[in-house]
């Protein structure tokens, strides 16, 4: 009797383990030191040289995770080795740059507006803050993730200029399901999905008029 109730303990620590790890996905990790930028720059030479201040990033996507979203199918979880909205952020950094942008943070020509250790004020949108020198004409660059899953992505973007909005719309950008599980190639699938959320945005012309 003991050795029977001994195994059905097992048996039951053993399911609850199976359970536990189907409810979270498969981990599929992205960092965004590997991401790389796949998009032509050349498309979208009006914005090279052009300044912008890459100021707050926000998460209000109720489908995500601090560090990370799940697949359409919620069979992979892709997992950020920091928050989500500062791996978007760190993201659209390169992915700036590598349009020929001159990038900013907000800790750059302001009278000090930023926390006193971290240079971003994620969980909400604070007012755009005063600037200086340079920066007085500079774009404030906002965005804020409304959903994320590996196949789509919602997100709307905001663009100050001294203290003043002069921009904001909402976006939605889509990739076709990955052809295969290899971990790999769904870790690049994310990548190209940053490529898809960026490129949507700088192809849009009011967006381009507000440099």
């Amino acid at each position: 009797m003991r050795e029977w109730n001994w195994m059905r303990y097992v048996l039951c620590l053993l399911a609850a383990a199976v359970l536990c790890g189907c409810g979270g996905g498969t981990k599929v990790v992205i960092k965004q030191e590997n991401y790389a930028p796949a998009f032509r720059a050349g498309d979208f030479g009006r914005l090279k040289g052009k300044t912008v201040i890459l100021d707050n990033f926000t998460n209000q996507a109720a489908n995500t995770k601090r560090s990370g979203y799940y697949s359409a199918d919620n069979k992979f979880y892709y997992e950020t080795t920091k928050n989500l909205e500062s791996h978007i952020w760190y993201c659209f950094q390169k992915a700036f740059q590598h349009a020929g942008m001159k990038v900013y943070d907000q800790s750059y020509g302001y009278y000090g507006y930023h926390h006193p250790y971290h240079p971003y004020w994620w969980g909400y949108v604070p007012p755009p803050a005063r600037q200086q020198g340079a920066f007085k004409d500079a774009v404030e660059f906002q965005l804020v993730l409304t959903s994320m899953t590996d196949q789509e992505c919602k997100f709307q973007v905001l663009l100050f200029r001294k203290g003043e909005e002069k921009f904001r719309k909402d976006y939605t950008v889509t990739l076709p399901a990955p052809s295969s599980q290899d971990p790999k190639e769904l870790e690049n699938n994310a990548y190209r999905l940053i490529d898809q959320m960026v490129a949507a945005v700088f192809r849009d012309k009011e967006f381009r008029k507000v440099f």
